[in-house]
């Protein structure tokens, strides 16, 4: 049943209005995370898409490929940053609306926790904190004789397990997960950061549609309505 009772138009606009900056701040930041991510997809896409790139990546030529990889460090820091920021931004959303809408806070942090629990969402995350504070991305490529699935060359950019591993500070989850590589193996940095910006896409989608929600007339909180 519609409650009847008329709002106090003061108290619940400002409410409002305070919400709605804390929506533009997480879609503007959700923006930049997306925008981040499709630079440093294109650019690992690259070498795995185009021979002559791939061939010239895997020689002796440093000179020649500084540019390539000097671009891929500073996409890694934009798109782990953003992603970071990202999660920071929503929280003030979850918190400002979590004494209202229990539920939907619920609802979010059980999605949100699918994520967490991801291998990759794992390493993605501490990974900001190893390029942070301790070392540059270690990058080994593995060039496999015919062309493996989404790699046109065979050409895979990867991140060597070893040398990440030298840093103390890994998670639990995170050093299990590069403790799983092999020797002169490691995490395939497209797949993970493809497989992490989906599942971020899919959470966050589901997140935007709740605006609507939240600022329906039905659904305004009962202490903004004038008492009987």
């Amino acid at each position: 049943m519609v409650d009847e009772r008329p709002i106090d138009g003061s108290r619940w606009g400002e409410w409002a209005r305070a919400g709605s900056e804390r929506w533009e701040v997480v879609g503007r930041s959700y923006s930049v995370f997306a925008r981040n991510t499709a630079e440093l997809m294109n650019l690992l896409n690259i070498p795995s898409t185009n021979t002559a790139v791939a061939m010239q990546s895997m020689g002796d030529d440093a000179e020649a490929t500084a540019p390539y990889w000097d671009e891929l460090d500073q996409w890694l820091h934009n798109q782990l940053a953003s992603a970071v920021s990202l999660v920071d931004h929503q929280r003030r959303v979850l918190s400002y609306y979590e004494a209202d809408f229990p539920a939907l806070v619920a609802e979010y942090t059980g999605r949100n926790g699918a994520i967490i629990r991801m291998n990759e969402a794992a390493f993605l995350r501490d990974l900001r904190n190893y390029l942070l504070h301790y070392g540059v991305p270690p990058i080994i490529q593995t060039l496999h004789l015919r062309p493996v699935e989404g790699s046109g060359t065979g050409l895979l950019v990867k991140l060597s397990a070893e040398h990440l591993l030298k840093w103390s500070e890994w998670k639990a989850a995170a050093r299990g997960y590069l403790s799983s590589f092999g020797e002169r193996d490691g995490p395939v940095l497209g797949r993970d950061v493809a497989t992490y910006a989906t599942a971020m896409g899919g959470v966050f989608a589901w997140l935007f549609q709740q605006r609507q929600l939240v600022m329906s007339g039905e659904n305004i909180p009962d202490r903004f309505r004038m008492q009987a």
